[in-house]
């Protein structure tokens, strides 16, 4: 026979264990749960388990420490240890794979990173939202986001956009070839713009947009009922000049399609050297003769057939009549087909040529000022809020400065 302080001594050691395998089984279930809490449930019960307070074993905690005394606190321990292994072995797969596909997106968008680090002087914008057209996620920093669902049904919900702090910046676009039904409610773009991270509209009137800039400027101007600063801006067809002037005070952008499926598909055709001579410009003109103020003009371009003289000859005009800017379809979707020498910087700076033997090249740009970007050798004519300055007149004043100022400098 045991004497009383032996067996309390019996007593206090298998205590004891019991609460070390506790403590392990708590230890290895808490790893488990920060490994894969959402496929591992035996760990998550154990963690509920050690939840308790002091001294309050649950029903689960019972039945691990029974377990443990049957197989020893190695063998239950190790059975966690490799069923947590093997979830994280499951996790880790997957983790990779996303991974290589992560790094994928960021070589590619590495291929095309920009060095430019001063203020563009213009709107460059994209269409994104499916990977077909454009994710998101690749639009350079600092270009504006036109999200879409770019979908059959005209209720279908667009994308998020992927710079949510600058929503501002974004816009929710509607309508599109081959898009029909009508348009969603101001409520339900309210909701779409507090989801998507887009604080403006885009109507792309080059589909089934029913009584087009009518009913365009009908919705917009109930989303501004309750949010002034939304801006507004329809993309139409080049040929729709005439249909626009009505709504020039109405919308704050026009973007104006001069592309079909490619920039010389159709009847588009951009000679060089001298585009001046095709019909796209042509087409451009019947805009600028027009009341729709040239501040308010954005380029609509698509990356199919598009050449690196054909972008310096868009922001020479940009500059020559103080266009709003330049939009992208295809930037980096199925069909991208971007000409290797064109990158962001010669997109984005007014003082990057895209193509060196381009003609247009300027070698004179503002830098600060009002026109900051913009071209200012002696032949140029730069747009300050509206107004045009002729540099022949005078190069700082044509940047917006003084005498005294140095704006004006060489490339």
């Amino acid at each position: 026979l045991k004497s009383s302080w032996q067996l309390n001594l019996v007593a206090f050691s298998n205590h004891f264990r019991a609460i070390l395998r506790l403590a392990l089984l708590c230890i290895v279930a808490a790893a488990v749960e920060a490994v894969a809490a959402d496929q591992n449930t035996a760990a998550a019960s154990d963690v509920d388990a050690c939840k308790g307070e002091p001294g309050e074993l649950g029903e689960s905690a019972l039945v691990q420490l029974g377990t443990a005394a049957q197989k020893g606190i190695g063998g239950a321990a190790t059975e966690a240890i490799e069923a947590s292994n093997s979830t994280s072995n499951e996790k880790s797969s997957d983790e990779s794979t996303s991974s290589r596909r992560r790094r994928s997106r960021r070589r590619r968008s590495r291929r095309r990173a920009g060095t430019y680090t001063g203020t563009i002087p213009y709107k460059v914008q994209v269409y994104c939202g499916l990977s077909w057209l454009t994710l998101c996620s690749d639009v350079p920093k600092n270009w504006e986001q036109h999200t879409g669902a770019f979908d059959p049904s005209m209720s279908t919900e667009p994308q998020t956009a992927s710079n949510r702090r600058r929503s501002t910046m974004n816009y929710i676009t509607l309508g599109g070839d081959g898009v029909t039904g009508d348009l969603p409610t101001s409520k339900t773009i309210t909701t779409w713009m507090s989801s998507l991270k887009a604080d403006n509209l885009d109507f792309d009137l080059e589909g089934s947009i029913k009584n087009g800039f009518s009913s365009s400027y009908t919705l917009l101007s109930a989303v501004q009922g309750s949010s002034s600063s939304t801006k507004g801006q329809a993309t139409c067809l080049v040929s729709q000049y005439e249909n626009a002037v009505p709504y020039k005070d109405d919308f704050d952008y026009f973007g104006i399609m001069i592309h079909g499926s490619s920039m010389t598909s159709g009847s588009y055709t951009i000679p060089s050297p001298d585009p001046t001579t095709g019909t796209t410009w042509t087409d451009i003109q019947k805009w600028l003769d027009s009341e729709v103020p040239n501040e308010k003009i954005v380029l609509s371009l698509t990356t199919v057939g598009l050449e690196a003289y054909m972008v310096d000859w868009f922001k020479s005009l940009i500059a020559e009549y103080g266009l709003a800017g330049m939009s992208f379809w295809y930037w980096q979707g199925d069909d991208n087909q971007l000409d290797s020498s064109i990158s962001i910087d010669c997109i984005q700076d007014q003082g990057t040529q895209c193509d060196s033997s381009s003609s247009f090249k300027c070698s004179q740009v503002c830098n600060g000022g009002d026109a900051d970007g913009y071209c200012c050798d002696s032949d140029s004519i730069t747009y300050i809020k509206g107004t045009a300055y002729k540099c022949s007149d005078g190069l700082e004043a044509c940047c917006g400065g003084t005498d005294s100022t140095t704006y004006c400098q060489k490339v």
